[in-house]
């Protein structure tokens, strides 16, 4: 599909949207090749091949760049008018960190990306053009880089410099050339050092053993964040490929880090979009603004879906990964992300694999917050990601009516239920008065969880609201769903989201909306009423506490004080401790992180709350609206995907992670409620009377 291409032309007036617009190809392991539209690696994260080692983390930078230079002969075409003199070009702008920002793009004319590829095109100087094309292998931690010269009127030669990290992806290197280890197998070369290695093989090259040390490379975006921004990396064969005038020139560059085994031209060959035509075929064939959106989603979608490999229990599945390029798979962002990622686009059965693969880790009623990047192990220290377990496992057998399947989650869900109520990890326990209490002041276990250096910078503990309204909401789908299968558990359930229901109205703020969540003092609970999103749970979920008049004035405070064109603020402006800029060192972001930064996730259950308040056309076409300038940036920062967080403060700049789950999820599913594909809101469930 021609939607699925993204295009930016390059020129003199173009050079700094090119270097701020990233591109992002999976390879459905966890690994990925990420950079700019015009070539410059700008993070430590950036490169041609990063390399899952152990499916979906131990990832590993391999290739950072091919370094490419054009050496054109004197002279031309047999009967040209006149002579050229020889020349010499640098195709690929890399910045050192003593060198400038770049300013010029040189020969580089193009840039586009399709789902599995990136492509530059060069115009040569006197005639022809040069095309550089990377392919990812499906489920194999292999590159290939093509090159093809056309129409040229000069011979000459392209030089081709692969620049090899083999360093875990998080860390910056600095290390000389004896650290890496380089031998041949026949013509192909296997270069490793400590954390891996790499198997580079060629079509349609010559090449000289030259080695060379690349030191100080700098990264841009590394040093606005206030992190070390320059490593030095090794080339360690220079491959050439010969130009002769008036004829097409082909080559290609193959990089394995299974660096043992080679890898054919097979593996890169394209394959459809998993769920792409699932997904568009829901929308109505009239509706090509909402097919369009769709589809292009759908494809960023696909990006977060993963295998993982069999972990410390012996067991293998699928996962999400939670956001390019630094995070792995997340339980909270996995269970949230789900439903749009794997169910609006029909990957039932995979949805089903990951429900049960994070069910299998659920310990003490706990589902795991993170899977370490490096050992696999599961890390527990999350209230809510066990209560979106049970809206995503609920929504499987809602939108499947598979109950054989929905039968295999009922154990966790069960276990997650009674750890809640009789009390687990974390001051987490079911209170008299049928609300959730958990954590203290030194803790973070919702999703606003940034802590630094022994400082918790959104300290919500107690009774928070959006953890009670997935309580109510959870259990009240168990409910219905156990009268399949456990009739006699249904009452309990019942009775608990009763007594849940009924003491939600301490959440409800005199002045409008409701209270972010309660705190302990010495003699009761205490309202904190700062005016954040949380309180949309409770007006977005099909089961939430709430009766009709409550839910629409959620709706209309969270419109007021925290809806932006991008997403929710997580603090409204004017309130202590707002911040509207998400700039500077790691503390000053992890400060404004959930303090007013704005969440584009947080625009699915704000379409999806309001549309339960007003189901008109009227409101369908106010929201669809108000979708376009989020689903427009996907044109712009990191092309086909939604990042994971903007500034609070106009004009919102996005920052974060390029590419986030939940917010290609949510913005996927939203586009789906308000094209009419999705009529859940339409059929929603009970609405107990909060007062």
């Amino acid at each position: 599909m021609d939607e699925l291409t993204y295009r930016l032309e390059v020129g003199s007036g173009t050079v700094e949207r090119a270097l701020e617009t990233e591109w992002l190809l999976p390879d459905e392991l966890g690994g990925f090749a990420m950079g700019t539209a015009l070539g410059v690696p700008t993070r430590r994260y950036h490169g041609l091949l990063v390399a899952a080692v152990h499916p979906p983390v131990e990832r590993v930078a391999v290739l950072t760049q091919i370094v490419e230079r054009l050496v054109l002969e004197g002279g031309g075409l047999p009967g040209a008018q006149t002579d050229r003199a020889p020349s010499e070009h640098w195709l690929t702008p890399l910045r050192f960190e003593s060198g400038p920002r770049p300013t010029d793009a040189g020969l580089l004319t193009g840039f586009e990306k399709g789902p599995s590829w990136v492509r530059w095109v060069f115009s040569l100087p006197d005639g022809g053009t040069m095309e550089k094309r990377l392919d990812l292998a499906r489920r194999r931690n292999a590159a290939r880089v093509r090159y093809r010269v056309e129409g040229a009127t000069r011979g000459g030669r392209l030089e081709l410099r692969p620049l090899l990290a083999l360093r875990d992806f998080h860390a910056l290197l600095r290390r000389d050339m004896h650290e890496y280890s380089v031998r041949t197998r026949g013509e192909a070369l296997i270069v490793a050092a400590r954390q891996a290695g790499v198997l580079i093989e060629h079509e349609g090259l010559t090449f000289d053993d030259q080695r060379e040390q690349w030191r100080h490379l700098y990264y841009e975006w590394e040093s606005r964040r206030g992190l070390d921004c320059a490593e030095d990396l090794f080339m360690p064969r220079r491959y050439l490929l010969k130009i002769e005038a008036g004829r097409d020139c082909v080559c290609e560059l193959r990089f394995s880090a299974e660096a043992e085994s080679g890898v054919g031209g097979a593996a890169f060959q394209p394959a459809p979009v998993p769920g792409l035509e699932y997904a568009v075929s829901r929308v109505p064939k009239k509706d090509d603004e909402a097919r369009r959106a769709v589809a292009r989603l759908a494809e960023a979608a696909s990006t977060f879906v993963v295998g993982r490999k069999a972990g410390l229990d012996g067991r293998g599945g699928v996962t999400v990964i939670a956001g390019y390029p630094w995070f792995s798979d997340w339980g909270r962002d996995t269970m949230i992300a789900l439903p749009g990622l794997l169910l609006e686009t029909g990957r039932f059965g995979e949805a089903l694999t990951t429900l049960e693969l994070f069910g299998r880790h659920v310990r003490r009623g706990l589902v795991p917050n993170r899977f370490d990047d490096y050992t696999g192990g599961a890390h527990y220290n999350t209230v809510d990601a066990s209560l979106w377990f049970l809206h995503a496992a609920t929504e499987y057998r809602l939108r499947t009516g598979d109950e054989v399947g929905f039968a295999r989650l009922i154990d966790p869900c069960l276990k997650i239920v009674e750890a809640y109520r009789c009390g687990t990890d974390y001051e987490i326990h079911l209170d008299a008065d049928g609300l959730i209490a958990s954590g203290s002041a030194h803790t973070q276990l919702t999703w606003m969880d940034a802590q630094r250096d022994g400082v918790t910078f959104t300290p919500r503990f107690g009774k928070c609201v959006e953890i009670n309204a997935l309580w109510h909401h959870g259990l009240r789908r168990l409910a219905e769903a156990l009268r399949e299968h456990l009739p006699y558990r249904v009452g309990e359930m019942s009775e608990m989201a009763e007594r849940c229901a009924a003491s939600f109205a301490w959440f409800v703020c005199p002045e409008g909306g409701l209270y972010d969540r309660l705190q302990p003092s010495a003699t009761r609970w205490m309202p904190v009423s700062e005016a954040r999103p949380n309180q949309i749970f409770a007006a977005s979920l099909s089961h939430g506490p709430l009766d009709d008049a409550h839910r629409a004035d959620v709706v209309r405070t969270v419109r007021k004080s925290l809806l932006t064109p991008f997403g929710l603020r997580t603090l409204a402006p004017g309130s202590p401790g707002y911040r509207g800029r998400f700039e500077g060192n790691l503390f000053e972001r992890d400060a404004a992180y959930h303090n007013g930064t704005v969440w584009p996730w947080l625009m699915g259950p704000y379409v999806e709350a309001a549309l339960r308040v007003d189901d008109s056309d009227k409101s369908h076409a106010e929201l669809r609206s108000l979708l376009r300038p989020l689903t427009a940036r996907m044109e712009v920062h990191c092309l086909g995907q939604v990042s994971e967080v903007c500034g609070g403060d106009e004009p919102h700049t996005p920052d974060g992670c390029p590419a986030q789950a939940w917010s290609v999820g949510e913005l996927l599913r939203a586009w789906m409620l308000v094209s009419g594909a999705n009529t859940r809101t339409r059929t929603g469930g009970e609405k107990p009377v909060t007062g």
